[in-house]
């Protein structure tokens, strides 16, 4: 078949369209990429079914718009796991590896739809893999068992409303209903079977429970007491007039033997391999059974869509009102000094408490701002397990991969910048820190490997920890290669204890990879890692134990719209130096200063750190004189780097927010941005990185 690469496509969507399409095509597919990787491992029935509904999903929105070969693969995909959910296909690595290049072309022809020109992507050939892993044999399993039946409980008193009714002749009666398992909104249709039974009769208890119910808490099946004057036929035929109600069941409950507990149907045999442990196989059972206990807190999410770009005008003007905010509480000051000794003292305590106000205002719109740009770092650990899983299959290894904390929040600006150092660092620790099976049994440790990714926010910090239980650094390795490339001496790099050893691995150009390979080896990588996670105002450390793995701990600030910076003033001008490079700050008179090769050196905790003038490194030319009464020395680090700066001032910890100067900086080092002041006038955001690094250079003559 001739390629049709390049030929312009036409869809049938405008641009609303296209934009609600991307977002839920974007979402599902995320969905089926940590999804399917699960799948191989434990193929539990509620997650067959969620990603069975993704793939149906998919295929309805994409047929909708037009697009043949999207809605034809998808079909493709449904199939298989159609075939898995019936226990007619075991979840093999084979049929997974075939659903992951299903996905992977998904991601293109969803792109196509952007584009409108065709990617060239040959679905026939992937749909005939797919269809082909269907002929390979299912597992033997044993004959399924039918599983027992549900035990209700019944509420004492349930009844009692109902006594009337029932004495007239009302019939109570236990119902059981299933919702359809392609059903994308079963809440709703549980919800809609409810209202049906109260309009045939009075539901007397609900499993789960009524409020649950309500609340849009409801799943794929209920149960209910019904007291009704309907015979079972009308009963069944009344709720499976409701949208997607799979199946009704009906049985007649004398009124004397509805208390205490009732029990519910047999449930039909299932496959062999769907057949989950006992807790799980009551986890969708005890929800119907024990409503409010087990669907407590799951009410309906009550969210909505928010384009990025309001989010980032908000935040700005967010930033103008915080710099008002600090204006004013600036010249109320300024007022206080002023007016303090006339008659306008009520004048005064009106002003400061409508700044106090106002104040306290901006903080809390600031605080609500900030969280509505929060992202659970979830949306980049979901996407490792693939990475992980393909990663191992290339390097011949087994690996395992545990996420905690990805509930953890940090702004979106930062998770977009995360995601790329997290990739590397895991590449690394799979082909690098985990050794082959073999390797692992011959040092008596499980021939799966296990790497840990956690997240956890500390005050305005979120913690990135990779461990892995491998190897470790080779650190007489890396001893060798900085003497090879002529980074160091002999006699150095020997003198050098391990915990620094270990951080040469951020070298750039040096690598311990014996050979090189399409996932790693040619040193390119921690270096640059290092640089975008230190861009981010971050720090990354690393610490490892021979034949025990390597930890690597990211640190990052939750949002990069505003930062926590000691103020100072150098040669007239004011600095803010993010706090999470400063270490201490002390009066020169306190400071145990010496002169080392012709350089001042600070001796700060059995540490020698060079001296440099914080104006004079920053391009600040202009004559310099410092304070007669003392100057001020700001002991900064970066990495295991310190260096200790000086200034004419110390000005206080401030809030500041972050302003891009982008080329107004031109070619100088040393600044990220700018922030407004109090009085109106710039100060600049030092970049305490590339001066740490460049401190030999920059460091002050005796």
């Amino acid at each position: 078949m001739a390629s049709t690469k390049g030929r312009p496509l036409q869809f049938d969507l405008d641009d609303d369209d296209l934009k609600l399409f991307l977002e839920e095509a974007e979402e599902q597919i995320e969905l089926l990429d940590q999804s399917l990787v699960q799948l191989e491992g434990e193929p539990d029935p509620a997650l067959v079914q969620r990603i069975f509904r993704a793939a149906h999903t998919l295929k309805g929105s994409s047929a909708t718009i037009g697009h043949k070969k999207m809605a034809s693969l998808t079909h493709a995909m449904e199939t298989v796991l159609d075939a898995v959910r019936q226990g007619r296909r075991a979840p093999t690595s084979d049929v997974v590896d075939a659903l992951l290049a299903g996905l992977d072309a998904l991601r293109v022809l969803a792109n196509e739809v952007v584009t409108r020109v065709d990617s060239g992507v040959e679905t026939e050939r992937l749909e005939a893999d797919l269809m082909a892993v269907l002929d390979g044999e299912a597992p033997a399993a044993p004959p399924p068992e039918a599983s027992a039946a549900p035990v209700y409980q019944v509420p004492a008193g349930a009844l009692d409303p109902y006594r009337e009714d029932i004495e007239q002749g009302h019939g109570t009666y236990f119902v059981d209903v299933t919702i359809a398992d392609d059903c994308q909104l079963p809440s709703i249709r549980c919800y809609q079977v409810l209202q049906e039974m109260e309009s045939i009769g009075k539901a007397a208890v609900c499993w789960p429970d009524r409020e649950v119910i309500e609340s849009g808490g409801g799943e794929y099946r209920m149960a209910a007491l019904l007291v009704t004057h309907h015979t079972e036929e009308q009963i069944t035929s009344a709720l499976k007039a409701v949208s997607d109600v799979a199946d009704v069941r009906c049985r007649q409950v004398p009124a004397a033997e509805a208390t205490g507990s009732i029990e519910g149907f047999r449930d039909a045999p299932r496959p062999a391999f769907e057949q989950r442990s006992d807790a799980a196989a009551t986890q969708r059972d005890d929800a119907v059974l024990d409503g409010p206990r087990a669907a407590a807190g799951r009410k309906a999410s009550q969210s909505v869509r928010i384009d990025v770009e309001r989010l980032d005008g908000l935040m700005n003007l967010v930033g103008e009102l915080v710099i008002d905010r600090t204006r004013l509480q600036q010249v109320r000051e300024q007022l206080n000094s002023v007016l303090r000794d006339s008659n306008l003292s009520e004048l005064l305590d009106n002003f400061e408490e409508t700044t106090a106000h106002l104040a306290r205002v901006t903080d809390e719109l600031q605080d609500q701002i900030m969280r509505s740009r929060m992202l659970p770092v979830r949306s980049v650990l979901s996407r490792l397990p693939r990475l992980v899983r393909d990663v191992a299959v290339k390097c011949g290894k087994k690996v395992e991969l545990i996420t905690a904390g990805e509930e953890t929040e940090l702004d979106r600006s930062v998770i977009e910048e995360i995601s790329d150092p997290l990739v590397h660092i895991l590449r690394n620790a799979v082909d690098h820190g985990i050794e082959s099976p073999e390797e692992r049994r011959a040092a008596g440790k499980p021939e799966t490997g296990t790497i840990s990714v956690t997240a956890w926010n500390q005050e305005t910090y979120i913690y990135l920890s990779v461990r892995d239980d491998g190897r470790g650094i080779d650190t007489a390795a890396l001893r060798r290669k900085v003497v090879e490339k002529g980074l160091m001496t002999r006699e150095a790099a020997e003198a050098a204890p391990e915990d620094q050893v270990v951080q040469w691995i951020f070298m750039p150009g040096l690598s311990t990879a014996k050979q090189i390979t399409d996932v790693s080896g040619r040193g390119v990588g921690m270096d640059i890692v290092r640089t975008n996670i230190e861009r981010l105002n971050g720090q990354i450390t690393v610490s490892s134990t021979p034949g025990k793995g390597t930890e690597v701990i990211i640190q990052l600030p939750l949002t990069l719209a505003t930062t926590k910076a000691l103020m100072v003033s150098a040669n007239g001008t004011v600095y803010a130096i993010p706090l999470v490079s400063v270490t201490e700050a002390l009066a020169d008179r306190g400071a145990d200063v010496h002169t080392v090769g012709g350089r001042k050196m600070l001796r700060l905790r059995q540490r020698l750190l060079p001296m440099i003038d914080l104006a004079a490194a920053l391009g600040d030319h202009r004559p310099r004189v410092l304070p007669t009464d003392g100057y001020f020395v700001v002991a900064a680090r970066h990495g295991d780097r310190q260096a200790a700066f000086i200034v004419d001032r110390l000005l206080g910890e401030q809030d500041v927010v972050v302003k891009s100067l982008g080329d107004m900086l031109g070619a100088r080092k040393g600044l990220t941005g700018a922030t407004i002041l109090g009085d109106g006038t710039l100060g600049l955001i030092v970049d305490i990185a590339s001066l740490v690094n460049e401190q030999a250079a920059m460091a002050v003559p005796a």
